[in-house]
């Protein structure tokens, strides 16, 4: 019997370097665009940026493979392009703006009153086809995003409406589907495809708060719901299956907060993770209060973590740094921290606009980045597995709180539905090269040393008690993860910088063997424990 049990109650140690192994960047670009992105094949990213009206396909490492730019073939001002999105293997669709004669209001900037227009682009960057779409009223506000559906047609919408705001499905050809106008101070601000081919979306209401709506796949309101009221703001969620969504926002939208100016009297947002079933109710939500202010407007975006839970990019106002700073943090299926990143070079202000996840387990994060010796440019980072940026990073200290919303029916009924498609034609044009810097050569700040660790377990076997001990104290912040033997995570729980040990109790677990995951900047190690 002895001889049976020796191979189970050994630990297995098994170490890999995958997290240093992967490539993280800083590059930074003298450009304009909207500078949304995507990830494509090979590690490469999709952005709309350039010297003007384009689009650019970066390499792995942030290089410009290459930028096509376009101008419009029409007598009226084409503005953007405003967001891109990848549509399959060889394309992707791209959203820009047309400014037609009659969209002049008084105080109007270039491109706020436009039509939608929706360019099919091949993989050399080449319309292959456009139209604009005249929705409502003959102009409204300017697109803002839009999701790729599964039949590789676009949904598209806009925000920051004051007379109303939009959503609109196209077909695969760009020929209308459907689309419906809401005449009411409010905007659309994210739209998911579930699986089932519903549609998710995020609505934020000057009366009712952070909103999520349930759409049919002709876009009609399944149902409706207000949380966080009255200004609560939704930004991003995770579709996790047609009945399980995760939704981030902040629970105050007061103003734009300038750390240098006299704040909104009782301005305090939260950051807030909220999980609901398919029916709208909430399962559980966290709230997240910050070191500094949360910047509530601006940058917000969340995805699903490479290894389960979810990750999220939030904009800190903070007054020490005399502007604003990145944060990436790591929550479990719980909502509870593993880690927290933001940049470690004091002096640089960030405004976060985009997060994807890459397949190599990173993560992208495009900004836009001033600093006073080299003034204003767009910045992309790539950071590794655990979120470390690649100029140097600390942790942000966060508090996590529950908070309690109660889920609030209401109905929003669209004022108009239907538009009317039109072909647009453009034409290319040439502009100076983009000027791309190692943003990492122009900081002084750099990340801790690494030094190599192997964790151990004693006892081993055990009765569920044990301690997991590290020969250094950890360098920066990590967590580990508790599997069963089937490969089920059972929980994740962060480990600080400076930790030397982490007592693990799995006795509310039946006996059996488990395996132990510990991710650390040096890479991820398995090992095996026995209960008895």
């Amino acid at each position: 019997m002895k001889k049976l049990l020796l191979p189970m109650v050994m630990a297995l140690v098994l170490c890999s370097s995958t997290a240093r192994s992967q490539t993280t960047y800083g590059v930074g670009y003298q450009a304009v665009g909207s500078f949304k992105i995507d990830d494509l094949d090979n590690g490469r990213t999709l952005a709309s940026m350039g010297w003007g009206p384009g689009v650019t396909i970066l390499d792995s490492l942030g290089t410009v493979i290459w930028t096509k730019y376009k101008w419009s073939n029409e007598a009226s001002i084409m503005t953007g392009p405003l967001s891109v999105a990848k549509r399959s293997e060889n394309s992707f669709y791209s959203v820009w703006g047309y400014r037609g004669e009659g969209c002049d209001r008084p105080g109007d900037t270039i491109g706020v009153h436009s039509q939608l227009v929706l360019c099919h682009l091949d993989s050399a960057g080449e319309i292959m086809e456009a139209n604009r779409y005249v929705i409502g009223a003959a102009c409204t506000y300017f697109a803002s995003d839009l999701t790729v559906t599964e039949d590789q047609g676009a949904v598209i919408w806009s925000r920051h409406g004051l007379d109303g705001f939009y959503i609109l499905k196209a077909q695969p050809d760009l020929a209308h589907q459907w689309s419906h106008f809401y005449n009411h101070n409010g905007s659309f601000q994210f739209v998911k495809e579930l699986p089932g081919g519903d549609l998710l979306a995020g609505i934020n209401m000057d009366t009712a708060g952070a909103a999520v709506a349930r759409l049919d796949a002709n876009g009609n309101m399944l149902w409706c719901k207000s949380y966080i009221r009255p200004r609560g703001i939704v930004h991003d969620a995770v579709v996790e299956s047609d009945d399980s969504f995760v939704i981030t926002g902040y629970t105050d939208s007061t103003g734009s907060v300038n750390p240098l100016e006299p704040l909104p009297v009782g301005y305090d947002p939260k950051l807030f993770l909220m999980k609901l079933n398919g029916e709208g109710e909430v399962q559980w939500c966290k709230g997240y209060e910050g070191a500094d202010l949360w910047y509530a407007r601006n940058g917000q975006q969340t995805v699903g973590a490479s290894d389960m839970g979810y990750i999220l990019m939030a904009n800190a106002a903070s007054a020490s740094n005399i502007g604003y700073l990145p944060v990436l943090l790591k929550a479990d299926i719980n909502g509870d921290t593993l880690w927290t990143r933001t940049s470690n070079t004091p002096g640089h202000r960030y405004e976060p606009i985009d997060l994807v996840g890459g397949s190599d387990g990173g993560y992208t994060l495009s900004m836009a980045v001033y600093n006073p010796q080299y003034g204003g440019m767009y910045a992309l980072f790539k950071t590794d597995p655990l979120g470390h940026f690649p100029c140097g990073d600390q942790s942000y200290p966060v508090q996590v709180i529950d908070l309690f919303p109660v889920d609030s029916a209401f109905t929003l009924t669209p004022a108009s539905s239907g538009a009317v498609a039109y072909p647009v034609s453009f034409r290319d044009t040439i502009f100076d090269p983009i000027t791309a810097e190692d943003l990492c050569a122009i900081v002084t700040a750099m990340p801790d040393p690494i030094r190599p660790r192997k964790p151990t377990i004693h006892p081993n076997p055990n009765t569920g008690h044990f301690t997991l001990d590290f020969p250094d104290p950890l360098t920066v912040d990590s967590f580990y993860s508790v599997y069963d033997a089937t490969g089920r995570l059972l929980f994740q729980r962060p480990l600080a910088k400076g930790t030397e040990s982490a007592e693990i109790d799995l006795s509310r677990f039946a006996k059996g063997t488990y395996v132990v995951r510990v991710s650390s900047r040096e890479g991820v190690c398995y090992e095996r424990v026995v209960v008895q």
